[in-house]
């Protein structure tokens, strides 16, 4: 093998985990774009919806917390009530790189093949390379999903929210956004604020906000705590016990949980940018939607019948899947060595494993294994040791 570990891409799990790889002297590789999918795929002015005590990168000895680099900066911390821009957090992950002296080689992963003694590795630039284990960091992209019943309308018409380009693209236009997630709810503020007509297309009766959040009592802590995921016991159980989590409860269950928890919902910072300024409509079911004289013709349910409504673009805000089947490096002989729990979700081991030796999933793809905290990088506290200790026994 050339290499002994490669991890596929350069977020958040894959940041934490090299730093840990690097504290503890352990050889490894690292393909992909730093931050890609935050940079090119969030919108411009978008704020993160988790605390600042909750939204740090991850080394063994804590000293690059988003804390430090505040306090390295000289710019004012807090750790809750006040909102994180994305271009801020931009800034403190790269400082985290360049700290823990991590170098991703700037190339992306075409095809992921199981060989003698560990992974060819197929590079978009033409190079093939092998590595005895191989971790999984590539994030959510590939599992954006939308409505079947706009799926079939072309881009730029209708697109998932992780696609819908540049906020400045949309002044003037006239935007239908399903959903009512923080994603949906941002969107729709941020493409009002640059001037563009928004309207949100909501299946439910009423948008559910989070209440504001500020410093709390001792006792107050005591009966709620704090964590990375919102205050209270069981959020602090599913935040810190992920591998307790995968034991304790059966697959379906597991999945059940994870498909049903941490809904959608606004951070209360957004409220006031949401609530008397963009039209909402509940209660609304797209169920058809066609082009006509360049724009989107929508038939919309709703409990009163069923009406017209014509607009220039539709943003699908409706979040993501699992489904390791849509990983197009992965080709077919690969993804039907991989056992599953249901569906596209592998089964993964207390280390991270897939039932193929030396191959990992960390982030999204292992939330309905481990717990909703993986869809959040919060979660990279715990994938980043475990995998660390791992690849140091193997």
């Amino acid at each position: 093998m050339d290499l002994h570990t490669t991890i596929v891409g350069a977020g958040p799990y894959a940041l934490s985990i090299a730093a840990h790889l690097r504290a503890a002297d352990q050889p490894y590789h690292m393909i992909g774009t730093t931050m890609e999918s935050w940079r090119a795929f969030m919108p411009e002015g978008m704020i993160l919806k988790s605390e600042p005590f909750a939204s740090n990168l991850w080394d063994p000895a804590r000293r690059f917390t988003f804390e430090n680099y505040c306090r390295e900066q000289g710019v004012d911390y807090q750790p809750i009530g006040r909102p994180l821009s994305l271009a801020r957090f931009l800034e403190y992950a790269e400082w985290f790189r360049q700290s823990n002296r991590i170098e991703p080689e700037n190339v992306q992963l075409s095809k992921l093949e199981r060989v003698s003694g560990g992974f060819s590795l197929e590079l978009n630039d033409g190079r093939r390379m092998t590595s005895r284990h191989v971790v999984l960091a590539t994030g959510h992209m590939a599992y954006a999903t939308v409505p079947a019943e706009i799926s079939g309308l072309p881009e730029p018409f209708a697109v998932h929210g992780s696609r819908m380009a540049a906020v400045s693209a949309y002044q003037g236009l006239d935007v239908s956004i399903i959903g009512a997630g923080q994603a949906a709810l941002e969107t729709a503020a941020l493409l009002h604020e640059a001037g563009a007509n928004v309207r949100l297309l909501v299946r439910e009766n009423h948008i559910r906000w989070n209440a504001r959040s500020q410093s709390r009592s001792l006792l107050s802590r005591m009966r709620a705590p704090d964590s990375g995921l919102a205050p209270g016991w069981e959020p602090w159980a599913i935040s810190e016990l992920p591998r307790v989590f995968r034991r304790v409860f059966a697959p379906e269950k597991r999945h059940r949980y994870v498909a049903g928890s941490f809904g959608p919902g606004g951070s209360w910072w957004l409220r006031d940018r949401v609530d008397g300024r963009i039209d909402c409509a509940l209660n609304s079911r797209i169920v058809h939607a066609a082009t006509q004289n360049n724009r989107v013709q929508l038939r919309i349910e709703t409990p009163q019948g069923t009406s017209e409504l014509v607009t220039d673009r539709v943003i699908a805000a409706t979040g993501y899947r699992v489904d390791i089947d849509r990983l197009d490096y992965l080709p077919a002989e690969l993804k039907q060595g991989i056992r599953r729990e249901a569906g596209g979700i592998p089964e993964l081991s207390a280390k991270f494993e897939t039932s193929i030796p030396g191959l990992y999933f960390v982030g999204i793809t292992s939330a309905p294994i481990f717990g909703p905290v993986m869809r959040f990088m919060f979660g990279a506290k715990h994938a980043a040791p475990i995998v660390q200790r791992a690849l140091r026994t193997r």
